[in-house]
């Protein structure tokens, strides 16, 4: 089986400078919204060994937008190209979300022609598909009270399925399944790993932040872009391109507008992910299959010398 921690250690160039170069993509501070300075290459490693020894992971996402009564942009995407990327790689992932985000969920993974999305209600819903590894995707989590927030202050529980339950659940009934939080905010489930800080650096949230806590967890300016970074290192490593492109990008947002999706920053039903135009992210996508076509090329230019 790949292990990255091992990969790296025998092509320590490509894994360290790929490791910085994607970084500097999808956790720069660039939304200036404070999480992404906590991210570190340790926890990308960390994601890469918990989704390469998994064999049936279950991605969980879904933010309904209280105030405009619909599901948001950010978090299907990075789900559908996260799950269509673990398929490719002979995985059961399948992606689960509540009825409020299933058209919006739907919309983008039909569109990318990623992995079948389910309905959960219930912690005991998610793990009736036996997940060895829950992924947490832009997913509310449950803050010190009890209640979810969003990072506007608004009380979402009347919203929000309890999905974020299911870890503990699986605790309580001895399930074995492991947990991968990526989140921009600090409100979603698994983002406990970066409470401490998070309430020190940014006090005026700390109601607001998620208490959940996962075995390993992706801090990034936009949680779609933590996705696709995750999936462009794992193209580098794997010498094989498994990220979407810019036209498939805008593909899934027209889905998911015509689902009803909206921006959870400027409320709107607009081609816009966390504020930022669709363009931001096409910028990304196209500057991440930069890296990974370099990547590989240079792993089959050192196969070459190495016959």
């Amino acid at each position: 089986m790949f292990d990255p921690k091992s990969d790296l250690k025998r092509h320590p160039a490509l894994g360290e400078e790929a490791l910085r170069e994607i970084m500097s993509l999808v956790s720069s501070g660039f939304t200036d919204r404070g999480l992404s300075r906590f991210s570190e290459a340790g926890h990308f490693l960390k994601a890469l060994e918990l989704i390469l020894s998994s064999e049936r992971p279950l991605i969980i996402t879904g933010f309904f937008v209280v105030e405009a009564g619909a599901a948001e942009t950010d978090g299907p995407m990075g789900a559908a190209v996260l799950g269509r990327a673990l398929k490719a790689l002979g995985k059961r992932a399948l992606i689960a979300t509540d009825w409020r985000c299933r058209g919006v969920a739907e919309a983008a993974s039909f569109a990318l022609k990623g992995p079948k999305v389910f309905i959960a209600s219930k912690p005991k819903h998610i793990l009736r598909f036996d997940p060895d590894l829950l992924v947490f995707i832009e997913r509310p989590g449950r803050a010190r009270d009890g209640r979810y927030y969003n990072m506007r202050g608004f009380d979402i529980t009347d919203v929000t399925d309890p999905l974020d339950d299911a870890l503990s659940f699986a605790e309580d009934f001895l399930f074995k399944v492991r947990s991968l939080g990526i989140g921009d905010g600090g409100n979603e489930a698994g983002m406990g790993n970066f409470l401490q800080k998070l309430a020190l650096s940014a006090s005026e949230f700390g109601r607001c932040l998620s208490v959940v806590k996962s075995d390993g967890a992706i801090a990034c300016d936009v949680s779609n872009w933590g996705c696709y970074g995750l999936v462009a290192l794992l193209s580098c490593l794997l010498k094989e391109d498994l990220l979407h492109d810019e036209g498939e990008e805008l593909h899934m947002m027209l889905a998911m507008l015509d689902a009803g999706a909206v921006d959870g920053k400027t409320l709107e039903r607009s081609p816009f992910v966390d504020g930022l135009p669709l363009s931001a992210s096409q910028v990304v996508i196209s500057r991440l299959r930069e890296l990974i076509q370099k990547y590989i090329e240079e792993g089959r230019r050192g196969g070459e010398l190495s016959e």
